[in-house]
């Protein structure tokens, strides 16, 4: 037999801190669907507005706002479960926006945590996700330390902090938001699940551009909806993608 030729090396804290992201994803029991949305009506609203004296605004700030409206109608979809079976119903939604930053000359994935989603302008919203963009990291004592503690005793936090939806949604907010948008190879769309661990939460994928027999465009954009089972159902689904499709077509600057 031939002798097996390896390396060991330490697993890095910014792998440990995005996989205690994914061990955090079991605390909650999600619900999905995926639907496609036409957003060609959408770019032709923002191409219209070039000129606009506030600014300009990506397709993705205009569909967080259209989320966030969503949300804002169906409250409970924002709710945090707290201990003895109570929930907490809050006002504002504040968005888990995972991005990519640089930490040193590497990148990593980090997040930002967008205050009030459903009080906030388009402007605002483009302004917070640009400000996203250009974000770096640098990875403090403290967190070194946390991360090297054994994932037993990191879990004692996590389980406190999941039971406690006010340091929850300080720290993680209450809702997730995120996009894999950008141009696919026009035949297929790629059907993306969101995993979180927040009430809810919004995975835009990717889109294709369709050619119409009238000559026009369509931008079919997938969309994955994901809903925490334990506190909501199917019916507050189908009213959050409703609203939210509601509020894509009336969308205005």
């Amino acid at each position: 037999m031939a002798e097996d030729r390896y390396t060991v090396v330490p697993f890095s804290t910014e792998k440990i801190m995005v996989a205690d992201g994914a061990y955090l994803n079991r605390y909650v029991k999600l619900m999905q669907t995926y639907f496609e949305l036409d957003i060609a009506p959408l770019r032709l609203k923002l191409k219209a507005a070039r000129k606009n004296p506030k600014g300009t605004v990506s397709i993705v700030a205009c569909l967080m706002y259209c989320y966030a409206q969503a949300l804002d109608k169906y409250k409970e979809s924002m709710a945090l479960r707290g201990k003895g079976n109570k929930l907490y119903n809050f006002e504002e939604a504040d968005a888990f926006f995972p991005i990519e930053v640089f930490n040193g000359e590497r990148k990593m994935l980090w997040c930002k945590i967008i205050k009030g989603i459903n009080k906030k302008s388009v402007y605002e919203l483009e302004q917070e996700i640009k400000d996203a963009a250009n974000l770096t990291k640098t990875i403090t004592k403290a967190e070194r330390f946390f991360f090297k503690l054994p994932l037993w005793l990191r879990n004692v936090f996590y389980a406190y902090m999941m039971g406690t939806p006010l340091l929850r949604k300080f720290h993680c907010g209450n809702v997730y938001f995120s996009s894999l948008m950008h141009h696919g190879d026009g035949n297929t769309l790629a059907y993306s699940v969101a995993s979180h661990f927040h009430t809810s939460g919004m995975l835009l994928g990717m889109y294709k551009h369709v050619a119409n027999t009238d000559g026009t465009t369509s931008n079919i954009l997938g969309i994955a909806l994901s809903l925490d089972h334990v506190i909501s159902d199917g019916q507050t689904m189908v009213k959050l993608v409703t609203e939210f499709v509601h509020q894509v077509d009336n969308f205005s600057l």
